[in-house]
């Protein structure tokens, strides 16, 4: 009883902790710069209905590249982010300068999303779940599955948590 206390104390600490530095480090993307920062371009459209054409290019990439037969439904942009509806029902949101920052999918995520060892890790602990919301944190992806279960994986694949999410 004691010792299960203790693992649960030392997750608890192991996500306060990679919470905590998340906060204290200003949050990078591949080429190291905020993705808050992003500079609008002056002809971007805002609001309901926006096109395709107009949000950032590397958003219009990840949509051809993870899902390329599946036709935009609307998107939806402020200064905070930019959202992406598919035909299929996946939601996309994006960070203001085209990173993605959550993916839904509720058929089949497309798994060239992750990197291959998050995948792996994901694959080993749940086999027969699907996976159904990607989150990006950080250094660290929030993946939530059909069979109810939130993991917690870094980009090396290493499993630093997981929940039931009730």
């Amino acid at each position: 009883m004691k010792e299960n206390k203790n693992t649960k104390k030392l997750l608890i600490a192991l996500f306060v902790l990679s919470a905590f530095t998340s906060f204290l480090f200003a949050q990078a993307t591949d080429n190291g710069q905020n993705p808050y920062s992003y500079t609008p371009d002056t002809n971007a459209q805002y609001g309901y209905g926006v096109q395709l054409s107009s949000i950032p290019q590397n958003a219009q990439n990840f949509i051809k590249q993870h899902f390329p037969n599946i036709q935009v439904s609307y998107i939806e942009r402020d200064w905070d982010d930019i959202e992406v509806y598919l035909a299929n029902g996946t939601q996309i949101e994006f960070f203001p300068n085209g990173d993605w920052k959550e993916v839904k999918c509720y058929m089949n995520m497309p798994a060239s999303i992750l990197p291959a060892n998050v995948m792996a890790t994901i694959q080993r602990t749940y086999p027969q779940a699907a996976i159904i919301k990607i989150e990006k944190q950080f250094t660290i992806f929030e993946v939530k599955l059909n069979n109810m279960m939130e993991l917690y994986i870094d980009n090396n694949g290493t499993l630093i948590g997981q929940k039931f999410d009730d």
